[in-house]
């Protein structure tokens, strides 16, 4: 699957699941321009260390089986002694950021375990324990309708079944390891130095342990630099977000008709 900066529209709105099928051999498959991704990871995983690279005890057999399989589909992973030292082999094997989910004994599913080398302004060691609505806590309007659609989407998940669904954002910096928030930035200031970053997020549930690899593939690309239509569209769906979509969004657009 060739990454593309252009996310369909039905997933341009921030509160839109948008997903959509994505056939299994597309999965974590390599990409061209790879390598410059891997030795940055590597580079991220050896500074930084729990930062990027984090486990529970309970991700134990979760890990061990997507290094499993990662290795069935030819991607080399040399693991290491331990959930850890693993988890952080695979995230210097693949393009690609990786958060595990584990199912609990209430039907909800932890963040038991992730290596995040190029978040959007959050950090893993925040999150590592918590619970999918917990981790989405600083998302507008996510407790209600979306979290008790994503939780369903996560139980109905069928093992080795992947999804696919994209997600954007601005920034004022174009770096991929961004666990700070940068300053709001506003698309409509073309001499601005503004930043898109499309997220490729895939979903495919373990057959073993039930855990789900939830991954992201980040492209950053200058936004003069965007295709015009995407352009316009994504600045039809700033002008209907409200308050606090703007805020969270690290968006100025002077006050919103929502707020």
């Amino acid at each position: 699957m060739t990454p593309s900066p252009q996310p369909p529209q039905s997933a341009l709105h921030p509160a839109r699941m948008g997903l959509e099928p994505l056939p299994l051999e597309e999965w974590l498959r390599p990409q061209a321009g790879d390598a410059a991704l891997l030795a940055e990871r590597a580079h991220l995983i050896a500074a930084y260390g729990a930062d990027v690279v984090a486990t529970m005890p309970n991700a134990e057999a979760a890990v061990a089986e997507l290094a499993a399989l990662l290795t069935q589909r030819g991607i080399e992973i040399v693991p290491g002694d331990g959930s850890l030292l693993t988890l952080a082999a695979v995230g210097r094997a693949i393009a690609e950021d990786l958060c595990i989910l584990t199912p609990a004994a209430d039907g909800s599913y932890i963040l038991t375990a992730g290596a995040l080398c190029f978040p959007n302004r959050w950090r893993l060691r925040d999150k590592i324990g918590s619970n999918v609505l917990a981790v989405h806590g600083p998302v507008p309007e996510y407790a209600g309708e979306l979290s008790t659609a994503v939780d369903r989407f996560l139980a109905r998940l069928k093992p080795e079944r992947a999804y696919l669904r994209r997600n954007w954002g601005l920034a004022s910096s174009p770096d991929l390891f961004l666990p700070e928030p940068t300053p709001p930035v506003d698309p409509r200031n073309d001499d601005a130095a503004i930043y898109l970053r499309c997220e490729d997020q895939s979903f495919l549930k373990l057959p073993e342990t039930g855990a789900v690899i939830f991954s992201i593939r980040t492209t950053v690309t200058p936004w003069r630099d965007t295709p015009a239509d995407l352009r316009t569209e994504i600045l039809r769906v700033i002008a209907d977000l409200n308050h606090p979509w703007l805020t969270y969004k690290s968006i100025n657009w002077g006050q919103s008709k929502n707020s």
